[in-house]
């Protein structure tokens, strides 16, 4: 499969997502591409700084969470059409306005995706 244009990767991410937790941060991308089989995450970047793998998660549709360093060749997650993907980050909280993130997936279908999005913490 080619490359994705990133007006079409910018979609998957869920706008108005971002918001702090209690314990650090969390946002959402939706696949409104094509099925698909994420084998790993790279590290979320948010204004320029990568985020620990070790602190990072993802909720699954089915309400399921999966560590990001247990996703790999051997235990994959699917992601569906139509899916929501809720990532979280356990740390500092975001300090409140816009900022810029970069959330990779690499999948087996089209190789690494890089989604690029802002949004505003309020």
């Amino acid at each position: 499969m080619g490359s994705i244009p990133e007006f079409l990767l910018q979609k998957l991410y869920v706008k108005g997502s971002l918001k702090n937790t209690a314990t650090g941060f969390e946002l959402t991308i939706q696949n409104t591409l094509a099925p698909g089989t994420i084998v790993a995450f790279p590290p979320l970047r948010v204004d320029g700084v990568d985020w620990p793998l070790e602190n990072t998660s993802a909720v699954l549709p089915d309400g399921s969470e999966a560590s990001a360093l247990s996703v790999s060749t051997e235990t994959p997650l699917r992601f569906g059409i139509s899916d929501k993907v809720k990532i979280q980050v356990q740390g500092q909280p975001l300090a409140p306005g816009p900022h810029k993130l970069l959330i990779s997936a690499k999948t087996r279908e089209a190789s690494l995706l890089q989604i690029p999005a802002t949004d505003t913490v309020s």
